[in-house]
């Protein structure tokens, strides 16, 4: 057990009798991992925040649950965040109606230096299904049963997403070298 992992379990035992020190430092150390992994999902930065209250409420509430013979507590809480994430994307996008791709406004000399974060605002672009297949898929390495459990989706239909979602990407990236490089004709 690392250093940080022993740490964080001493934290758990203190939030499980209750010590708001505790809770405290374990929201500390857990909130930049969740706010990254949420942030994959969710878009809006006011929705962020929302998610992850409710994401953090879980957490504590079910810290019983955690089994640390089954795996590492990140992990743990960041599937907590990532299903409440997806389950209140879909809340959000069954109010609000929203289509289901975004156009992105991207100034092609600005790809020519195509940075991660870059990246992601163009993969952004993606039809939100096939956006969150990919990322669950490729990105937090889920399996196609896994997704459609938390999509609410047959595994088929997630593989066929994927599909798409990684057609999507060839249609506006080449690979070079082992890197993407955008293709300046199709960036939208």
């Amino acid at each position: 057990m690392t250093d940080s992992e022993h740490q964080e379990a001493e934290w758990i035992e203190g939030c499980k009798r209750g010590d708001t020190a505790a809770q405290r430092k374990l929201f500390g150390a857990m909130f930049p991992y969740l706010k990254g992994a949420v942030r994959r999902y969710i878009f809006d930065e006011d929705e962020v925040q929302d998610v992850l209250q409710e994401a953090f409420i879980r957490i504590f509430k079910n810290l019983e649950k955690f089994d640390p013979s089954k795996g590492k507590f990140r992990s743990w809480a960041a599937r907590i965040a990532v299903n409440v994430a997806i389950t209140e994307g879909k809340k959000r996008q069954r109010i609000q109606e929203l289509p289901g791709q975004t156009s992105l406004e991207v100034d092609p000399s600005a790809l020519e230096t195509l940075a991660l974060g870059d990246l992601i605002s163009v993969l952004k672009g993606m039809p939100k299904e096939q956006y969150e297949v990919l990322n669950l898929y490729v990105v937090e390495g889920y399996n196609h049963k896994e997704i459609g459990g938390m999509l609410g989706i047959a595994s088929e239909l997630s593989r066929q997403r994927l599909t798409r979602a990684r057609k999507w990407v060839m249609d506006r990236f080449k690979l070079s070298g082992g890197e993407l490089i955008p293709k300046m004709q199709n960036l939208s």
